[in-house]
């Protein structure tokens, strides 16, 4: 099932002040296929991070399905993240290791 993702005037900022994001919105429909594109370094994989939940936004609203999401934990948002080097799981496959965090079980 494919879920609204929305982010609201989204930042992110790290130590010193370095910005990697600085006021991003968009909006990408259910079953909508969207491409980050842009040189190393430039905060795609942040933004990445931030929809999924692994990395908090500085400032403004990550929404799922309309809903604030800033607050859930990642294994609450009901979806997954694989990187550019297909090498975490190489006994997996590509739809095995895309769903493996959605299967495993927080421990406590």
């Amino acid at each position: 099932m494919s879920r609204a993702i929305s982010l609201r005037q989204v930042s992110k900022s790290y130590t010193r002040g370095v910005s990697v994001v600085d006021r991003l919105s968009l909006d990408v429909a259910p079953g909508e296929f969207l491409v980050l594109l842009g040189p190393s370094g430039c905060g795609k994989s942040t933004v990445l991070r931030m929809i999924a939940g692994l990395t908090d936004p500085t400032e403004g609203q990550v929404r799922l399905d309309g809903a604030y999401a800033n607050h859930l934990e990642p294994a609450d948002r009901d979806m997954a993240m694989i990187f550019q080097n297909f090498a975490l799981y190489p006994t997996m496959n590509g739809r095995d290791n895309i769903g493996f965090p959605l299967r495993i079980e927080t421990p406590g």
